[in-house]
């Protein structure tokens, strides 16, 4: 069995990892279709999005930001 295949929410927690601040909604939305090479229509975004609002590992700060607390979730997943 090969490697995982990174999720929406794992490149999401990279972008933000490499911000070292929160980043709006659409920003981080739009960055990570580009790393998955997605197209930048609205159901690809709105599918981004709601697999970002299911993962416990990234928080909603407010105002449309997301930042990620990396001592939020201990030992993984």
């Amino acid at each position: 069995m090969g490697p995982r295949k990174k999720s929406e929410a794992d490149w999401a927690i990279e972008i933000l990892l490499e911000k070292q601040e929160p980043v709006f909604y659409m920003d981080l939305i739009k960055g990570i279709a580009d790393k998955m090479g997605k197209k930048k229509n609205s159901q690809v975004l709105s599918s981004i999005n709601t697999r970002l609002n299911m993962d416990n590992r990234l928080i909603h700060q407010g105002d449309g930001f997301w930042f990620y607390d990396s001592n939020r979730i201990k030992g993984g997943r």
